[in-house]
C-alpha cells in the first residue's frame, strides 16, 4: 500500500491516498510499528494543516494512543502535541540553513533577532543554540499567535537552557509593533504559513537599516517574488536572493527569500 509519513519523536503521521479503507489503515500502521522499534504511536493525518493557527486533524490507528513527544533535531529538544500545535520536521534543514546563516553574521554585541510564527520555537531555539556554542549573544524574541504552542515554546526554551537568549511573546503578528515598541531588529526570520497577508509590513516597522529578512512564501517562484515587491517599495530592500525550501505537494514547492532593508 502506497502512504506518506513523518515521524516527530516517538510518532509516526501516516498519510493515506484517499478512499483507503480503514482495515487497510490498521494493518499498515501495525506493520509500520513491528518495523520501526523506536515509534510508539501511529496516527493517520485525516484533514490538511489549516487555519490562522496551522491546526492538523489525527486519528489514532495503532500504538499507544497519545499526541505529545519529544522531538530531537540539530542537538536540540522539542516538547509538542502533534493536534495542538503545527510542527513540520521537513523544516529541519531550513532551521539548519537559517541558524548557521545568522549566527556566522554576528559578531559584535546587542543584536536582535525576531521570529515570527515561531510555533514551539524550533528556529529560536536551533539558532540560540548554535550561537550559544559559538560563544555569541543575542537577543531572540520568539512570537507565535497559538497560546499553546507559547506554552511548549516556553517550556522547551527551559528544556534546552536557553532563557538567558529567548524571550516567547505569544499575540498576533499584526501586534507585534505595539507590543515591542520602538525596538528594531537585525535579523527578522518569517517562517510564515501559507495566508493570503504576507506579514511583511508588520517585519518593516520592527526593522532598520541593514535589517536581514528571511521570508517563507508558497507557489511560483514568480509569485513569491510579486508578493514582496507588492508589499515592500523596492527601493527600501537590496537584491532578493531566492531557492526552493521544500516541496509542499506534488509540484508545489515552499521558498526562502532573503533580502536587506535599505
Amino acid at each position: 500500500m502506497s502512504y506518506s509519513f513523518d515521524v516527530i519523536g516517538d510518532i509516526a503521521i501516516l498519510k493515506f491516498p484517499e478512499g483507503t479503507i480503514v482495515s487497510g489503515k490498521k494493518k499498515t500502521a501495525l506493520l509500520f510499528l513491528k518495523e520501526h522499534k523506536n515509534i510508539k504511536t501511529a496516527l493517520e493525518k485525516s484533514d490538511r494543516v489549516k487555519g490562522r493557527l496551522r491546526i492538523a486533524k489525527t486519528k489514532f490507528l495503532a500504538g499507544l494512543d497519545k499526541r505529545e513527544t519529544i522531538y530531537v533535531e540539530n542537538s536540540c529538544r522539542f516538547k509538542l502535541n502533534v493536534d495542538e500545535t503545527y510542527f513540520s520536521p521537513r523544516l529541519a534543514n531550513q532551521r539548519q540553513i537559517v541558524s548557521e546563516d545568522i549566527v556566522k553574521k554576528i559578531n559584535g554585541k546587542n543584536n536582535k533577532i525576531l521570529v515570527m510564527f515561531a510555533g514551539v520555537a524550533p528556529f529560536p531555539v536551533v539558532i540560540a543554540k548554535k550561537l550559544k556554542l559559538k560563544g555569541k549573544k543575542a537577543e531572540i524574541v520568539s512570537n507565535e499567535l497559538n497560546r499553546k504552542a507559547s506554552k511548549f515554546a516556553e517550556e522547551n526554551v527551559k528544556l534546552n537552557k536557553l532563557e538567558d537568549y529567548i524571550k516567547v511573546i505569544q499575540c498576533d503578528a499584526k501586534k507585534l509593533s505595539e507590543k515591542l515598541g520602538k525596538e528594531k531588529f537585525d535579523f527578522v526570520v518569517m517562517p510564515r504559513p501559507n495566508l493570503k497577508d504576507t506579514f511583511l509590513q508588520t517585519a518593516l516597522k520592527l526593522s532598520k537599516k541593514g535589517t536581514k529578512i528571511y521570508y517563507y512564501g508558497f507557489g511560483e517562484r514568480d509569485k513569491v517574488l510579486e508578493e514582496i515587491k507588492k508589499d515592500i517599495d523596492k527601493n527600501k530592500i537590496g537584491k532578493i536572493k531566492i531557492e526552493k525550501a521544500g516541496e509542499i505537494a506534488p509540484y508545489k514547492y515552499r521558498w526562502l527569500a532573503e533580502f536587506s532593508v535599505l
